[in-house]
């Protein structure tokens, strides 16, 4: 009886050790974890500067516009709302060539869950990350407004990624649009540096007539960035 009796603890201390084992082995493997919150940190007071050029094409004058301006993107408070969480202010403005002045622009707005970081532009919420970041394959950006579904797609996922003469490692790329047919070309890709936020963002919008092509391409480039 006695012997039963040690070879049952010998069993059930084994169990212990194995359980014990394994769960420390998956508390390392979620502290490990790269959630991805500081490729969009909204409590860095990080203020960035953005060269931004700009193609505008006119199917009905035939005529194609370019322009290059500086934008600055600063975080400046909290916007409170009853009954929703509260809103972090990304404030802009613009530079324009041989001028000194920052004249303001339509302010943004973002709310970092611990799922998501979501972003309001021109009253549009847009589900601009998800956490952890790489986990899932692919994200319906548009859950959140009426525009239908666009699926969001990881491009790369802690890599380099060259921005004028700077390398920014690690970095994140998101493809939020890639369509190209006969009648129209959408393409928006978005790229983040840990600890930085957007680092550089391209967005075509085209529209192919039989008269010519109608709409714009928008890119931004970050130059520098100051951090308080």
């Amino acid at each position: 009886m006695v012997r039963i009796r040690f070879g049952k603890f010998l069993v059930i201390a084994s169990l212990l050790v194995i359980g014990i084992s394994s769960c420390s082995k998956k508390d390392v493997e979620v502290t490990a974890l790269e959630m991805g919150y500081s490729y969009f940190p909204i409590d860095s007071g990080i203020v960035k500067i953005y060269q931004v050029d700009s193609i505008s094409y006119n199917d009905n004058t035939q005529k194609i516009d370019t322009f290059q301006f500086i934008l600055k993107e600063e975080f400046a408070g909290i916007a409170q709302s009853e009954g929703e969480e509260n809103h972090r202010i990304i404030k802009r403005s613009v530079q324009f060539p041989n001028t000194q002045s920052w004249e303001p622009r339509s302010s943004t707005f973002v709310l970092a869950t611990a799922q998501n970081l979501q972003q309001v532009i021109e009253n549009q919420r847009i589900i601009k990350l998800v956490f952890p970041v790489g986990q899932a394959q692919s994200w319906n950006g548009n859950a959140y407004n009426s525009l239908g579904r666009r699926n969001f797609t990881w491009q790369k996922v802690f890599a380099s990624h060259p921005v004028f003469d700077s390398i920014y490692s690690p970095s994140l790329s998101v493809l939020e649009a890639n369509i190209n047919n006969f009648v129209e070309e959408v393409f928006t890709s978005s790229t983040y540096a840990k600890n930085i936020g957007l680092i550089e963002f391209q967005h075509t919008n085209l529209n192919k007539q039989a008269s010519g092509i109608n709409g714009y391409k928008i890119h931004y480039k970050l130059i520098t960035y100051i951090k308080p």
